[in-house]
């Protein structure tokens, strides 16, 4: 599968949303090609350092958009599944298009009970960012994996210290890496 990229220095994982806030005409031909094929982009992240794309991105599908009142283009999307990067062509007008691989998201798993003030916390961010939290069903914050995907979203923490977590096969390295940031 060949898709448009749009490089970002956040973390957006499976069964994610954010809003995006598109200026760029490349980037508005991304969000018109997208909605008019259904296949979606992939959203890579990138490092700080120097501003590479890591490997491992999200395929994401537009699930809203409207044109904001300062005129920008204001984009909602979803997080559906995770893929390796292949070969990457820059086109001229600088829109990256990538052959990609699916990869298998993390395998949902119950939350324990020690475990709970993990999905509490992340309940309680979300409700001041209203939204976002009306995205979500209660029922998936139950899910370790998935709680864990959300935290990983929104941790301040480096690029690179996402993608390590990003890159495992389930959500335990991020489940250690929480019980060691938030206490």
């Amino acid at each position: 599968m060949k898709l448009p990229l749009f490089p970002l220095p956040i973390c957006l994982l499976p069964e994610g949303y954010t809003q995006l806030r598109i200026f760029e005409p490349r980037y508005k031909r991304l969000v018109a090609e997208s909605l008019k094929s259904g296949d979606g982009f992939g959203l890579c992240m990138t490092s700080e350092e120097v501003n590479t794309l890591y490997p491992i991105g999200t395929l994401v599908h537009i699930i809203d958009f409207e044109t904001l009142s300062d005129g920008m283009l204001g984009v909602s999307i979803e997080g559906k599944q995770r893929f390796i990067l292949g070969d990457i062509s820059v086109e001229s007008d600088g829109l990256k298009r990538a052959q990609i691989n699916l990869i298998d998201n993390w395998p949902a798993a119950p939350i324990h009970e020690n475990e709970h003030y993990l999905s509490d916390m992340l309940q309680n961010i979300l409700k001041e960012y209203p939204k976002h939290l009306q995205q979500y069903q209660a029922a998936q914050f139950d899910d370790i994996a998935w709680v864990c995907q959300r935290w990983l979203e929104i941790l301040p923490i480096r690029s690179a210290e996402k993608y390590t977590c990003i890159n495992a096969l389930d959500h335990q390295l991020t489940l250690d890496l929480l019980r060691t940031v938030i206490k």
